[in-house]
């Protein structure tokens, strides 16, 4: 496992081995099979699966529960912004984000969903938010903010309560929707309005209001958000300006995607 000019001697050949896995996964093969890994590395059974059952521990990996077929993880992402800025979304989503952010006078982000957690991608911050620091790379909650909400409500129903199923619903603040019939009931209504409110669920006097971004399959690959103070942000304008404002700004990027309406397929 040593490469051109590194002793065998500092070598890890576990750790090796793992890149390894990691590295067939391209634009070609975003998926692989245990069997397919085993087939292409010519490593035995049982140490494909040791390194698949470690890499899907730390979050590197993700396994579709019905496929059983391996795919990275947002983690792989975290490990330096290099991976954040090559993301189509990102590049796609950053003027829009950034108009959204000045024409609102808020703090406009940008994030994807990683299990129930989501991970940030962008932010554009033009107020301190209440109660949090966040910048790109923080994890949250996915049911304490619009971002996660948003995009939960997006998920198939066997995956949703897949993931439910190991969930801990943690409380943040006494707004926080903690019970999971109330959380299957908040995440119907959003799927059928197309967009999430988060009224103090994560930090008290923080109000914020998410839509899903689609790309060319119609699946909601991330979401947008305005957030801010309830002071700057009270629920008349929230309705009245800034919900159109982050609805038609998410269905712009989406249609940057390539996203086409169902009524225009």
């Amino acid at each position: 496992m040593a490469t051109m000019g590194t002793p065998p001697a500092y070598t890890i050949d576990a750790l090796g081995r793992g890149l390894q896995v990691l590295a067939l996964f391209t634009q070609d093969t975003p998926t692989l099979s245990q069997a397919e890994i085993v087939e292409r590395l010519g490593f035995n059974k049982s140490m494909v699966f040791r390194i698949l059952t470690t890499l899907e521990s730390l979050g590197y990996l993700e396994r579709h529960p019905q496929t059983k077929r391996y795919r990275p993880g947002l983690k792989v992402l975290q490990l330096g912004f290099t991976a954040l800025n090559n993301m189509e979304v990102r590049q796609v989503a950053k003027l829009h984000l950034e108009r959204l952010a000045q024409s609102t006078d808020e703090t406009a982000s940008l994030a994807v969903l990683d299990g129930l957690h989501i991970v940030y991608i962008d932010r554009m911050r033009n107020r301190a938010i209440v109660g949090v620091l966040l910048g790109v790379g923080s994890r949250i909650a996915a049911h304490s903010t619009s971002l996660g909400k948003v995009l939960l409500a997006n998920l198939s129903t066997e995956t949703l309560n897949a993931l439910l199923d190991r969930a801990t619903l943690d409380a943040f603040t006494p707004h926080t929707i903690v019970d999971r019939m109330a959380l299957l009931e908040e995440l119907a209504t959003i799927r059928a309005q197309g967009y999430a409110i988060s009224d103090e669920e994560l930090a008290i006097g923080l109000r914020g209001v998410s839509a899903p971004i689609r790309d060319h399959t119609q699946r909601a690959v991330a979401a947008i958000n305005v957030s801010g103070p309830v002071n700057t942000i009270s629920r008349e304008r929230l309705e009245q300006q800034i919900r159109p404002a982050v609805v038609e700004t998410a269905h712009q990027i989406s249609l940057a995607l390539g996203y086409v309406p169902r009524g225009n397929i």
